[in-house]
């Protein structure tokens, strides 16, 4: 035979290994949905194997399996692996002991992956044109590849390339891909790590990462798809074909689009929570688009555009962690049209000018009113964060800097008036920062908001004075101190602040939660904030307060990318506050004053499994404080 090692046309070949009924009920034992997404992504690597643009292109498919004659007859009766089934045969006959036997279904490549290579083109098919499509090659030793394989290879002098997938990757992928190595070097040999099984989790990721490398490419299933029919058509073929790669109930999959916000934190609980009624996977992804105005990031979705489960993307997401028309309250400058009243005095300017009292100048309005002393906080409206703020003196001051960018939209906001101090270190400046969750059901326009009933002081780290404008004196970032508003720990903080600042915290906080409700009503009633037809979505958001000597609560902002910390889902400490909370955590452990682990899991539970988070319960420390009914989807 003579091999054309230099042939310029790639052609490939598709080996899938035992995927048979009497094999896949061991395949993850103990995680029967992880073997429902094995077979899934199975399942679609043979969907791109045979959907090239040009017939011509698509890979030869061969099934490999094991099918033993009657009574396992040629079968060593003291093989390691299968001679107790002879053993057992002998005894009670074929019709009790049949596993992989000829003439039994178990035997019998599974029919699902048959369906989709029947089915490839919507035609009808006779006999001839199958066989053409795949080829089953069965063997009766035991799991090393019969001869009849490689012979199959060989045949096929123009196949530079094989993959192989199925089950187990210690046996029967193991000694595939040595036999085709040995046999065949002129061939490149690689494996999709989704579609690869075996006994446990454990076993499988060893295999994959230690021994198969050895041998074989271990590639992710979207590389296959790229090098075999492209994404855009894999995704046509896989709508086309939902019917035979339908997803199983149990199994629920995300996606990482890179997105950002809380995605990571979200997944961490997913991947080791407490529903046992099915098991998250992570789907494999493609890229999507590349933001080459902006940032020059790459974005991505789920691999041939699917919908899943989660992800941080809302258009592929079933679940959305980003609320519709959320820029709302984000935006420091839309939030004026929806809480003015709650607000410091505050004002809009873009170019320079006051867009809020119909362009009359800001610096005319406010000394005919009194003093702009301040001082006055100038912040973009769509930046977050205290290292966004600028302090000055004067309404002067911050107007000057807004003309320095006139294309930026700003607002300036004074300062309250007689501000609330905390006493406990000679008088500094402190905020309330709430956590929120707001969650929207799929099936209607039913919105539920639910509180954190544990906010945090965030206490600035120098005396307040109104003359001095350093960062340290008059902006509060890091969380200081978690405020307990219930129960007996409620009372021991009543302490601390009797000490520190007068006030009750139970108080303050309803007084927040109400202020809260009252915008997200106005909101929600102005069609504001929208819901996802058909989806549900749900947001963590934070919300900051001052309050003045009487006690009066001023919002000051809505953060919808507030930091959390949760020192169990090892994450990425991107900010030197986040290093600072782990920092803590080593020393205290569970007693550290900023962990946010069970205010991330309770809300978790509360979407994904509970679906308490559309109800009116209260959960841990989330407490329900309010629903509303929005406005008609547009």
């Amino acid at each position: 035979m003579t091999t054309d090692y230099n042939s310029s046309r790639i052609k490939r070949a598709l080996i899938i290994c035992d995927i048979q009924p009497d094999i896949l009920p061991s395949l993850f034992a103990n995680s029967p949905p992880q073997r429902e997404a094995f077979l899934h992504f199975v399942q679609s690597a043979v969907l791109a194997a045979i959907s090239s643009p040009l017939p011509i292109d698509n890979s030869l498919i061969l099934f490999t399996g094991l099918q033993f004659p009657s009574r396992y007859e040629g079968l060593h009766p003291n093989h390691c692996l299968y001679g107790s089934l002879r053993r057992l045969n002998e005894k009670v006959g074929d019709e009790a002991a049949h596993w992989f036997m000829e003439g039994y279904s178990g035997s019998d490549i599974d029919a699902s992956l048959l369906a989709l290579l029947t089915n490839s083109d919507g035609d009808d098919k006779n006999d001839d044109d199958v066989n053409d499509k795949y080829q089953i090659i069965h063997r009766n030793k035991g799991h090393l590849p019969p001869q009849t394989l490689i012979q199959k290879l060989q045949q096929h002098s123009s196949i530079t390339e094989v993959t192989v997938i199925g089950a187990k990757a210690s046996q029967s992928i193991q000694s595939t891909i040595q036999h085709i190595v040995e046999y065949c070097p002129y061939i490149d040999v690689s494996v999709i790590r989704e579609a690869i099984g075996d006994d446990t989790r454990e076993r499988c990721h060893a295999i994959l990462e230690y021994l198969l490398p050895l041998y074989a490419r271990v590639v992710r299933l979207e590389e296959y798809v790229v090098a075999t029919c492209g994404l855009e058509r894999f995704s046509r073929e896989m709508q086309q074909h939902q019917q035979l790669i339908e997803a199983n109930e149990h199994v629920k999959y995300y996606v990482n689009c890179e997105r950002g916000g809380h995605y990571s934190l979200f997944v961490h609980h997913l991947a080791h929570g407490g529903d046992e009624t099915s098991c998250w996977q992570e789907y494999p992804r493609q890229k999507w688009y590349e933001d080459v105005m902006l940032s020059g990031k790459q974005y991505y979705c789920p691999l041939g555009k699917r919908v899943v489960d989660f992800c941080d993307e809302p258009a592929f997401s079933l679940i959305s962690m980003f609320l519709k028309g959320r820029d709302c309250l984000d935006d420091k400058g839309k939030l004026m049209n929806l809480a003015k009243d709650f607000l410091p005095e505050t004002y809009v300017i873009k170019g320079g000018r006051d867009n809020t009292n119909n362009g009359r100048d800001i610096i005319d309005k406010i000394q005919r009113t009194e003093s702009s002393s301040g001082p006055w906080f100038v912040k973009e409206t769509n930046k977050n964060g205290g290292r966004a703020v600028t302090v000055c003196q004067t309404a002067e001051d911050a107007m000057a800097l807004t003309c320095n960018n006139p294309k930026e939209t700003y607002v300036i906001q004074r300062h309250v008036t007689n501000p609330s101090l905390c006493n406990d270190n000679g008088g500094t400046k402190w905020h309330l920062k709430v956590y929120n969750l707001l969650a929207n059901d799929a099936d209607d326009n039913h919105w539920t908001l639910h509180c954190h009933n544990e906010p945090f002081l965030c206490i600035a780290s120098k005396l307040w004075s109104m003359n001095d404008l350093s960062s340290e004196a008059q902006i509060t970032i890091r969380r200081t101190k978690r405020m307990k508003t219930v129960g007996e720990s409620c009372t021991n903080m009543n302490e601390f602040l009797s000490r520190s600042i007068p006030v009750d915290s139970r108080d303050i906080f309803q007084k927040c939660t109400t202020i809260v409700s009252t915008v997200i009503q106005r909101a929600i009633e102005g069609n504001e904030l929208q819901s996802r037809d058909g989806k549900a979505q749900f947001e963590i958001f934070s919300a900051d307060f001052m309050f003045d000597t009487d006690m009066n609560a001023y919002l000051i902002e809505f953060n919808f990318s507030p930091v959390l910390f949760d020192p169990l889902s090892n994450q990425d400490l991107t900010t030197k506050g986040l290093q600072a909370y782990m920092e803590e955590y080593r020393l205290y452990g569970e007693d550290a004053e900023i962990n946010d682990h069970d205010m991330v899991k309770d809300a978790v539970s509360m979407v994904f499994h509970s679906k308490e988070a559309f109800g009116e319960k209260n959960v841990g420390g989330w407490e329900y404080v309010k629903s509303f009914e929005g406005a008609s989807v547009r």
